[in-house]
């Protein structure tokens, strides 16, 4: 073939595929993701509007709160949630809640679409591509597809890190700090690239990241308040951190989902793992992550100034944190357009055309959807995951080029590598230590782990009911009310146009609250508890969280107004007789526990404090009790005992206090949620969700007796 057809065919052919691959978003991706509401554009829109509305956000990354105030907005999606989301990402989002949702979805879908075009203007200048073949790797992205279906947030996100990039090469150093500040606060792990900073001590840059992150926080915090945020540093971050965020035992293209289902027992979704070796998987995660991010820092040199050399380092440093990232979603890797176009543009200046059709091999790999099991086992997992070793692959080819790069400089050896290395494996050490920890004390819950066919991802207010258990189990199909014995559920007359959020039963009365779980186009709604028996006798109008007292006769529940809920009473519920409030309006109330109108405790807040225990004695005569950082509070049957959840080390952990003398002891230390208690008729022994061994408030259901 002539050199002259070769280039001519080579033209024609990537014309073909872009012109197949526009066909495609156009007559495919777009108009699907232009109809429907699905995963994630409304969790970032609801929270939004929540925060333009007024709503008291504090607990917004409660699964069941914010399922609540998505069936209150008719939100058209059949379960949400926010984790791991960071606040002030949803305040991008601020301005689309002026429109219905599916109307928000359209705006932030053709947002994406012109961002697309500054995108492959920046990718031309940096790597001087030909249009074309800038055009063919954004829309041969599949991610790409799956960002605009899910109204995701990484193209935006592409944006930002590459117009930081670009912004760093042409001297704006404090406008590039700035940007890659946004996008750190959005997603976290651009705060990496902060690295490049430091290694190349642009100072300036890294103080304009820092005051531009402070003031983003700021605003986040006006609008959502302290309390939201302290529980996302203190309760979510670290659990995203050691790999129990959201999908903990998938084949999710990461080290943690791998060596979860390789490594560690989970009763229910992982009970049968290849090998049981939790010391094997504290050693392995930190130490194969560190080994995979590590070059990312080290190869950094401030002397090596040529722009490709600057070029890889961004590059690597992005491929290495999606690399070693513990939640790896399918449209994260949008991001992969920035470094194989660096890539490219390198291997065709050096006609190196093998190594570049592994490049398009593995990109497209990269972002190929493979359907996965829900819990793949065993050795399974590595045929449900090419997305990691082929960026693994992608990322040893930076760090080959960047190698090469440094030895053209050969300047004077930079000794700050050393302390690079020996902090790394001072975070290494630390981190096999803790983890050790954590999974010995994790593992340890599973021997009151109650054995129960049918859990859902959350199993939550687990209740004593004659020789069975009830509790609401949480799915995609949404929360419902169902018993341990799945023969007897048939009682409940499901209607999945509802969900059933929260229940009461004393053996007589069995009360669940129930909102409509979408009703697009019509009003918001408001819980109703009704006889979950007969749910066209609707006992109470907007109330949340029923609780019968001892003896049956009276109906206490939480009435929330803007997110603020109160605890109101109903004497002699069964005659429809008048309310009274409880709590005062200073209180905002969490949880409560009910057992008299003389013998209660809520868990509240005051302001942007903690959250607290306020628990009343029987003839109102004394001062509440307060016990700061609490949740959860049970009272026992026999009015004694007061079980309860407090806050210890960024961890629910169950305690104990005796009514008669006063004084707390811990029931567990385990480095994991424990909540929602609740005591069976014995007054002995309890009933709660725990997280241990699983993804964060994702709770199973276990028994504890707590009183000889």
């Amino acid at each position: 073939m002539s050199p002259r057809v070769e280039p001519s065919l080579v033209k024609w052919v990537e014309r073909a595929v872009l012109c197949l691959a526009v066909l495609y978003l156009c007559a495919h991706s777009l108009p699907h993701a232009w109809r429907t509401l699905n995963t994630d554009f409304p969790n970032y829109y609801l929270a939004a509007r929540l925060g333009r509305e007024g709503v008291d956000t504090s607990r917004m990354y409660e699964w069941t709160w914010i399922q609540r105030q998505k069936d209150y907005a008719s939100v058209d999606i059949r379960v949400i949630g926010l984790l791991p989301i960071t606040p002030f990402s949803t305040l991008i989002f601020w301005p689309l809640t002026f429109f219905g949702a599916l109307a928000a979805k359209h705006i932030w879908i053709l947002f994406n679409l012109a961002l697309l075009a500054p995108i492959g203007w920046i990718v031309r200048s940096l790597t001087g591509l030909a249009p074309r073949r800038v055009a063919l790797a954004i829309f041969i992205s599949f991610p790409l597809y799956r960002n605009l279906l899910y109204g995701q947030f990484y193209i935006f996100l592409l944006f930002l890190i590459l117009a930081s990039c670009i912004s760093y090469l042409r001297g704006w150093k404090s406008l590039s700090g700035a940007l890659i500040a946004i996008a750190a606060v959005c997603k976290v792990f651009p705060l990496l690239l902060f690295i490049v900073f430091i290694r190349r001590r642009e100072w300036k840059a890294l103080a304009s990241g820092i005051v531009t992150a402070c003031l983003a926080v700021g605003c986040s915090i006006a609008v959502f308040g302290v309390t939201l945020h302290r529980v996302w540093l203190l309760q979510i971050l670290p659990w995203v951190m050691h790999g129990e965020g959201l999908g903990t035992y998938t084949a999710n293209a990461s080290f943690s989902g791998i060596l979860h289902c390789l490594f560690l027992v989970e009763p229910q979704w992982n009970p049968h793992p290849w090998y049981s070796w939790p010391l094997g998987y504290a050693i392995l995660l930190p130490l194969l992550s560190t080994l995979v991010f590590a070059p990312a820092v080290l190869l950094i040199r401030r002397e090596a100034e040529n722009p490709r050399q600057i070029l890889l380092e961004w590059s690597s440093v992005v491929t290495a944190a999606l690399a070693v990232s513990s939640i790896p979603a399918s449209y994260n890797f949008v991001l992969m357009i920035f470094p194989v176009c660096i890539l490219a543009g390198i291997l065709l200046e050096q006609h190196a055309y093998v190594w570049l059709t592994a490049l398009v091999i593995s990109y497209l790999g990269i972002g190929f959807p493979v359907r996965v099991p829900e819990h793949p086992q065993g050795f399974a997992v590595f045929f449900y995951g090419p997305r990691l070793p082929l960026t693994l692959g992608i990322l040893v080819a930076i760090y080959i080029l960047q190698w090469r790069g440094l030895r053209a400089v050969n300047k004077s050896s930079d000794r700050s590598w050393y302390a690079w290395v020996a902090v790394m494996a001072a975070l290494v050490l630390m981190d096999i230590r803790s983890t050790v920890l954590l999974e010995r004390g994790e593992r340890n819950e599973y021997a009151h782990r109650v054995a129960i066919d049918g859990q859902g991802f959350a199993n939550t207010s687990p209740q004593e009911s004659a020789n069975d258990i009830r509790f609401i189990r949480f799915g995609l199909s949404g929360y419902e009310l169902t018993r341990s014995s799945p023969h007897d559920n048939n009682e409940l007359h499901r209607d999945r146009q509802y969900d059933d959020l929260s229940f009461t039963d004393d053996g007589k009365d069995l009360l669940v609250e129930r909102v409509a779980a979408t009703s697009p186009g019509t009003p918001s709604h408001s819980s109703q508890i009704t006889d979950a028996l007969d749910h066209s006798r609707v006992v109470v109008e907007n109330a949340q969280d029923p609780m019968l007292s001892r003896d049956g006769q009276d109906l206490a529940f939480l009435r929330s107004d803007h997110g603020r809920a109160r605890l109101v009473l109903r004497r002699a519920f069964r005659a429809s007789s008048s309310e009274i409030a409880l709590t005062s309006a200073i209180l905002n109330v969490y949880e409560a526990s009910f057992l008299s109108e003389k013998e209660y405790a809520v868990a509240a807040t005051e302001g942007e404090g903690p959250p607290r225990i306020f628990l009343t004695d029987s003839a109102h005569q004394k001062p509440a009790v307060s016990i700061v950082d609490s949740r959860y509070p049970a009272l026992s049957p026999d009015g004694r005992w007061m079980a309860y959840s407090h806050l210890d080390h960024g961890f629910w952990n169950l305690w104990l206090r005796d009514g008669n003398s006063g004084r707390s002891s811990r029931i567990a230390d385990v480095p994991c949620n424990q909540i929602q208690p609740s005591w069976e008729e014995d007054s002995k022994t309890l009933l709660y969700g725990t997280d241990c061994g699983r993804s964060i408030w994702f709770t199973a259901i276990a028994r504890r007796k707590v009183i000889p």
